[in-house]
Protein backbone atom coordinates (compact mmCIF):
# COMPACT_ATOMS: atom_id res chain seq x y z
CA UNK A 1 0.00 0.00 0.00
CA UNK A 2 1.22 3.44 -0.86
CA UNK A 3 1.10 5.83 2.12
CA UNK A 4 2.45 8.83 0.27
CA UNK A 5 -0.87 10.31 -0.85
CA UNK A 6 -2.75 10.09 2.49
CA UNK A 7 0.32 11.38 4.30
CA UNK A 8 0.64 14.37 1.98
CA UNK A 9 -3.08 15.07 2.34
CA UNK A 10 -2.85 14.97 6.15
CA UNK A 11 0.17 17.28 6.16
CA UNK A 12 -1.62 19.73 3.88
CA UNK A 13 -4.66 19.81 6.17
CA UNK A 14 -2.48 20.43 9.22
CA UNK A 15 -0.57 23.22 7.49
CA UNK A 16 -3.73 24.94 6.29
CA UNK A 17 -5.62 24.65 9.59
CA UNK A 18 -2.76 25.01 12.01
CA UNK A 19 -1.85 22.68 14.84
CA UNK A 20 -5.13 22.75 16.71
CA UNK A 21 -4.46 26.06 18.52
CA UNK A 22 -7.32 27.81 16.77
CA UNK A 23 -9.69 27.18 19.70
CA UNK A 24 -7.21 28.69 22.14
CA UNK A 25 -6.57 31.71 19.94
CA UNK A 26 -10.27 32.41 19.42
CA UNK A 27 -10.85 32.32 23.17
CA UNK A 28 -7.96 34.74 23.68
CA UNK A 29 -9.49 37.16 21.22
CA UNK A 30 -12.82 37.21 23.03
CA UNK A 31 -11.26 38.37 26.34
CA UNK A 32 -11.44 42.10 26.78
CA UNK A 33 -8.62 43.74 28.62
CA UNK A 34 -9.41 46.48 31.08
CA UNK A 35 -6.86 48.98 32.30
CA UNK A 36 -5.54 48.35 35.78
CA UNK A 37 -5.12 51.25 38.14
CA UNK A 38 -2.38 51.19 40.72
CA UNK A 39 -3.12 52.59 44.15
CA UNK A 40 -0.79 55.11 45.69
CA UNK A 41 2.38 53.42 46.79
CA UNK A 42 2.64 52.95 50.50
CA UNK A 43 6.09 53.18 52.06
CA UNK A 44 7.42 49.80 53.07
CA UNK A 45 7.43 49.21 56.78
CA UNK A 46 10.91 49.26 58.11
CA UNK A 47 11.98 46.04 59.72
CA UNK A 48 13.09 46.51 63.29
CA UNK A 49 16.82 46.21 63.49
CA UNK A 50 18.29 44.10 66.20
CA UNK A 51 21.79 44.90 67.20
CA UNK A 52 23.94 42.28 68.79
CA UNK A 53 24.96 43.40 72.19
CA UNK A 54 28.64 42.71 72.48
CA UNK A 55 30.47 43.48 75.64
CA UNK A 56 33.93 44.71 74.70
CA UNK A 57 35.65 44.40 78.06
CA UNK A 58 35.46 40.76 79.03
CA UNK A 59 37.77 39.58 81.76
CA UNK A 60 40.00 36.61 81.08
CA UNK A 61 37.95 34.67 83.63
CA UNK A 62 34.71 35.47 81.76
CA UNK A 63 36.25 34.37 78.47
CA UNK A 64 37.51 31.09 79.91
CA UNK A 65 34.18 30.38 81.63
CA UNK A 66 32.15 31.19 78.52
CA UNK A 67 34.30 29.75 75.76
CA UNK A 68 37.06 27.44 77.00
CA UNK A 69 35.75 25.49 79.95
CA UNK A 70 33.53 23.21 77.85
CA UNK A 71 36.53 21.62 76.18
CA UNK A 72 39.40 22.27 78.57
CA UNK A 73 37.43 21.70 81.82
CA UNK A 74 37.43 23.89 84.91
CA UNK A 75 40.71 22.39 86.06
CA UNK A 76 42.38 22.41 82.62
CA UNK A 77 42.43 18.62 82.39
CA UNK A 78 41.00 18.60 78.87
CA UNK A 79 38.45 16.28 77.34
CA UNK A 80 39.58 13.03 75.72
CA UNK A 81 36.26 12.61 73.88
CA UNK A 82 36.76 15.97 72.15
CA UNK A 83 40.50 15.34 71.74
CA UNK A 84 41.16 18.42 73.83
CA UNK A 85 44.58 18.42 75.45
CA UNK A 86 45.19 18.96 79.11
CA UNK A 87 46.57 22.40 79.89
CA UNK A 88 47.02 21.80 83.61
CA UNK A 89 50.21 19.83 83.23
CA UNK A 90 51.97 22.59 81.27
CA UNK A 91 54.31 25.19 82.70
CA UNK A 92 53.36 28.85 82.34
CA UNK A 93 55.86 29.21 79.46
CA UNK A 94 54.51 26.11 77.68
CA UNK A 95 50.95 27.45 77.99
CA UNK A 96 52.07 30.80 76.67
CA UNK A 97 53.85 29.24 73.66
CA UNK A 98 50.81 27.08 72.85
CA UNK A 99 48.43 30.06 73.09
CA UNK A 100 50.83 32.30 71.17
CA UNK A 101 50.93 29.77 68.31
CA UNK A 102 47.14 29.90 68.18
CA UNK A 103 47.20 33.70 68.35
CA UNK A 104 49.71 33.78 65.46
CA UNK A 105 47.75 31.20 63.38
CA UNK A 106 50.54 28.65 63.39
CA UNK A 107 48.83 25.36 62.70
CA UNK A 108 46.26 24.76 65.43
CA UNK A 109 43.33 24.60 63.01
CA UNK A 110 40.59 23.85 65.54
CA UNK A 111 41.78 26.37 68.11
CA UNK A 112 42.31 29.03 65.43
CA UNK A 113 38.70 28.47 64.34
CA UNK A 114 37.50 28.67 67.95
CA UNK A 115 39.59 31.78 68.61
CA UNK A 116 38.01 33.38 65.54
CA UNK A 117 34.58 32.76 67.05
CA UNK A 118 35.74 34.18 70.37
CA UNK A 119 37.02 37.34 68.69
CA UNK A 120 33.79 37.76 66.68
CA UNK A 121 31.92 37.75 69.97
CA UNK A 122 34.06 40.61 71.21
CA UNK A 123 36.15 38.48 73.54
CA UNK A 124 39.65 39.44 72.46
CA UNK A 125 42.47 38.22 74.65
CA UNK A 126 46.25 38.11 74.54
CA UNK A 127 48.16 34.84 74.83
CA UNK A 128 50.23 36.18 77.73
CA UNK A 129 47.15 37.18 79.75
CA UNK A 130 45.38 33.87 79.13
CA UNK A 131 48.43 31.77 79.97
CA UNK A 132 48.96 33.70 83.24
CA UNK A 133 45.30 33.21 84.14
CA UNK A 134 45.27 29.51 83.25
CA UNK A 135 48.48 28.74 85.10
CA UNK A 136 47.19 30.48 88.21
CA UNK A 137 43.79 28.78 87.95
CA UNK A 138 45.13 25.28 87.37
CA UNK A 139 48.03 25.40 89.80
CA UNK A 140 46.43 26.70 93.00
CA UNK A 141 47.69 23.81 95.10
Amino acid sequence: MNYTTPLLTLCSIILLNGCGDSAKESSKQSITKEPVTVAQKMPAKEMPTTKAIVKKDYTIDEIYEAMCITCHASDGSGNTEKLTPSMSDLSKDEMYRALKEVEDDEGHVIMEHNRGKIIKMGMEYKAQDMSNYMFKRFNQK
